[in-house]
């Protein structure tokens, strides 16, 4: 969640999603659900003294416990490349020409992709299912007694938006719910892929809106986090989903080598690998990141409600700080002044081999078995104690 990135004395950069979930809190009244008796929680006042707890390259122990909202038991993730042709999408002088990206029988042409980002995600996401990294997620279920599967085929589909347009540089965070409300806008955009793809089963989908560096998400990159996701439901946040569809899952991803601190990028560039093969290690990283979070809460940890019994919707995530299944093992491992390169610990960042037989840097993902069932970070550099299932 924390990283410290850069140099020795750059300022601490919220990585991935610390200050939209603060946000979130401070709207629903409460960062976990109380443990009684917590009369203030009734007055709309945290239970939580502090908010989430960093990693800071080591994971924090403690299980995640069940909420009682859903899992997506068959994850189909929708990659929506949203403005990507639009006015102000690329620099000034940058260098583009169209690209097609098929995956399986998906495809989609791209007008300008000079990093190469927009097939790296594609890529990913096609060859993250059915993986031992993607298996970890495997053990949450939800209240019906059903499990994630792994499936190997999770990328439902492939969209170029350049229809609507993105207007995220003209939203902020805190304004008041509506056009320039950064969150109006990416639900509204969410709700247009659901649209577009025609999808029926919200329960299953995540819409991962990826966007080009000119048409980024400004509070990302003012800010310096790397993505959130969220789940679309009146009367949340300040209301900022009504008039949406409900009960839409999504991603928000910033482009990644435009977030920085200090003339250093802090989302994960050469986090892996060093050189050339490691520029958009921090894609798949957070996306990843993204994608395994929503998986085991899509309800983001949306609470309805208040007083002694209110509804939570979201699924797994740490009783005592919020954490999710990607944020209690975010950047582990990582070098905590440069943000590039990792120290050779258990759960620490690094690559994993896709279904195809790519090779993406990813980080681990939180196991509630592993450690003979007292939990650690898997998927990649696992623990050697066994687990307990």
């Amino acid at each position: 969640m924390l990283a410290f990135a850069g140099s020795a004395s750059a300022r601490p950069i919220v990585l991935p999603n610390f200050l939209k979930e603060y946000q979130h809190d401070q709207a629903i009244g409460a960062i976990v659900p109380p443990a009684p008796p917590c009369p203030q929680y009734s007055l709309g006042v945290s239970c939580t003294p502090v908010p989430e707890t960093p990693a800071l390259g080591i994971p924090f122990p403690g299980n995640m416990t069940y909420y009682g909202g859903h899992v997506q038991v068959h994850p189909r993730e929708y990659l929506v490349y949203w403005g990507w042709g639009e006015n102000g999408a690329w620099p000034a002088g940058t260098s583009c020409a169209p690209e097609t990206i098929t995956e399986g029988s998906l495809s989609a042409t791209l007008p300008c992709d000079p990093d190469g980002a927009g097939r790296y995600v594609a890529d990913f996401l096609a060859q993250a299912g059915g993986t031992s990294w993607a298996e970890v997620s495997a053990q949450y279920s939800q209240a019906d007694g059903r499990h994630v599967s792994n499936d190997p085929d999770i990328l439902a589909g492939l969209w170029v938006d350049d229809t609507n347009p993105n207007t995220l540089p003209a939203t902020n965070l805190n304004n008041a719910a509506g056009p320039t409300n950064t969150l109006t806008v990416l639900g509204q955009e969410a709700q247009a892929a659901v649209q577009h793809f025609g999808i029926t089963d919200l329960s299953d989908a995540d819409i991962v809106i990826v966007q080009p560096p000119g048409l980024s998400d400004p509070n990302a990159l003012s800010q310096g986090y790397c993505a959130f996701h969220d789940y679309t439901w009146p009367s949340v946040e300040s209301g900022v989903y009504d008039g949406v569809q409900q009960g839409i899952a999504y991603s928000n991803i910033p482009y990644q080598l435009a977030i920085n601190s200090g003339g250093v990028n802090v989302c994960g560039e050469n986090a892996v690998n060093s050189g050339a093969t490691g520029r958009l290690d921090g894609f798949s990283i957070v996306v990843g990141h993204e994608i395994e979070e929503t998986i085991t809460d899509p309800g983001a940890e949306d609470v309805v409600g208040s007083g002694a019994a209110p509804t939570y919707l979201g699924g797994w995530y740490d009783a005592l700080d919020a954490n999710e299944n990607g944020d209690k093992c975010a950047w582990v491992g990582l070098n905590p002044l440069t943000g590039q390169g990792t120290e050779p610990i258990p759960g620490a960042l690094g690559d994993m081999t896709g279904n195809a037989g790519g090779q993406f840097a990813v980080q681990s993902l939180w196991s509630d078995a592993a450690n003979a069932g007292t939990g650690y970070c898997a998927g990649v550099n696992d623990s050697p104690l066994p687990s307990s299932s």
